[in-house]
């Protein structure tokens, strides 16, 4: 606070005052000349650096609990959670990965994995044949985001495109052996399990868990 609200004093008794007030402390200046409670001191926005401390608080907590909600409690409370922009917001303990929706696409994509999903999604994201040794499982339970169900790259439908929009909850899952896939569908509106990006590197199970198409 400015010093100019303080009265014409000297030696230790000004210091102490003007201590107490920048503390936010209430002081009666001798002789009952004023009374002063000073506030400032006290605001959110200021012991918290313009409220950034608490936003980033309440940014983590938010994206763990979205997070959570991608796969059954008991798996989701002892997973790391991770950012969208790859940080770390909570260490996990049971060698699953959850992330928080991705607000800047439609839908709500929040995602749980174990190890081999999560290579698959660098792979994914690389553009690299990903390698898969051992059998993966996600879950997401919250749904996704519109997705081209042959074209693992695609933005928007094309014509003819087999388009997956207003899924619900559905686990995913990857194999070692692409040719253990041959058995399932590739259509999408079958109403069990299928086949997406069949014929790519990124062919993978998808198990819908409510009814897609929604009956």
């Amino acid at each position: 606070m400015a010093d100019c609200c303080v009265p014409e004093k000297k030696g230790r008794a000004y210091k102490r005052e003007v201590l107490m007030m920048r503390e936010g402390k209430s002081m009666i200046v001798p002789g009952g000349a004023w009374i002063m409670t000073v506030t400032v001191a006290l605001s959110p926005s200021l012991a918290l650096g313009e409220g950034g401390a608490r936003r980033d608080v309440v940014r983590q907590a938010t994206e763990s609990t979205g997070a959570e909600r991608a796969a059954p409690a008991s798996l989701s409370k002892h997973a790391t959670i991770v950012s969208r922009d790859g940080q770390l917001v909570r260490q996990g303990s049971n060698g699953w990965t959850c992330m928080p929706d991705n607000p800047g696409t439609p839908g709500t994509d929040s995602i749980c994995m174990n190890e081999p999903w999560l290579n698959f999604m660098d792979a994914l994201k690389s553009k690299k044949n990903p390698t898969i040794t051992q059998v993966g499982i996600a879950y997401m339970l919250q749904g996704d985001r519109p997705v081209s169900n042959t074209d693992p790259y695609a933005a928007e439908p094309k014509p003819g495109d087999d388009w997956v929009e207003k899924l619900g909850a559905h686990i995913m899952v990857l194999v070692p052996d692409a040719e253990m896939l041959k058995s399932f569908p590739t259509d999408s509106k079958t109403g069990g399990p299928w086949i997406m990006w069949a014929g790519t590197p990124y062919a993978h199970l998808m198990i819908p868990i409510d009814s897609y198409p929604l009956q």
